[in-house]
């Protein structure tokens, strides 16, 4: 158990942090350098203009960008260890915390969520710090041997996983992934992998994706920052194989989390 003292217990008072009012951006350095650095402040600076409107976040984009270039030139001690950053936003407040990057396996079984994905008044641009549901969702599917869960919404079409994003490839060979919405945050590596795939001339499509087209897919994988691009071996009884697949060739030419980008 831990009791915190009255001059730390105060830092939770703040109204924003009771009621949830922040928002956060993780990504991650490898061999030395941040990826996408300027993107998730982008998307970062955005949410929190869209939650403090009036605080004007946007004029200080600069400012947060060299800050977090110091934090790290400060800690990177060039033994080229790869960091996972955590850079979090409220009121007109900043915070930046770090540690060692855990390593992630690049394959993943999937099963379906229990809970129903419905639209609400959050853009797909604001990344909330709030996985509960997502929690307990991968408490329950790790009983039953899976890694993550996937979320349908009411119409039973694909949304996200717990925490990335979603491609497929279908038996046509085209590459697909649900457009951002307030039901599927816009990922950065989402983002760089479609903007990649596209200058590539792979056949892409932003569209939704019925649970039938997903059973029916060649190929899933997951996008995630953190945690790179994976590939799902199995969603529920369903196996995938990954020898001579599009996922491996896109993975030599990407980069294990997007690095070659």
């Amino acid at each position: 158990m831990k009791i915190l003292t009255s001059e730390i217990a105060q830092h939770y008072q703040i109204s924003s942090l009771q009621r949830g009012h922040l928002i956060f951006s993780s990504f991650i350095s490898v061999n030395g350098k941040i990826l996408f650095l300027d993107s998730h402040l982008e998307r970062l600076v955005k949410g929190a203009d869209f939650l403090f409107p009036n605080l004007g976040w946007p004029q200080n984009s600069q400012k947060i960008k060299n800050y977090v270039l110091q934090y790290f030139q400060e800690i990177n001690d060039h033994s080229f260890t790869n960091f996972y950053f955590r850079l979090t936003l409220f009121d007109d407040s900043l915070y930046l915390q770090h540690r060692r990057s855990e390593v992630f396996s690049d394959s993943i079984n999937l099963t379906t969520a229990v809970k129903i994905k419905t639209p609400s008044l959050i853009p797909e641009y604001v990344k909330f710090s709030n996985y509960v549901e997502s929690d307990i969702e991968i408490v329950r599917a790790r009983f039953k041997n899976f890694d993550d869960i996937v979320y349908l919404d009411n119409s039973q079409h694909i949304t996200e996983a717990s925490t990335s994003n979603i491609f497929i490839v279908n038996n046509n060979g085209v590459i697909k992934t649900p457009k951002p919405s307030s039901m599927i945050l816009d990922g950065i590596v989402r983002k760089q992998l479609l903007c990649f795939l596209q200058k590539e001339n792979f056949q892409i499509l932003e569209a939704p994706i019925a649970i039938e087209e997903f059973k029916m897919a060649s190929e899933i994988w997951l996008t995630n920052s953190v945690k790179g691009i994976r590939f799902v071996d199995q969603f529920d009884n369903i196996k995938y194989s990954k020898k001579n697949s599009v996922f491996e060739r896109v993975s030599l030419l990407c980069g294990r989390y997007g690095e070659l980008l």
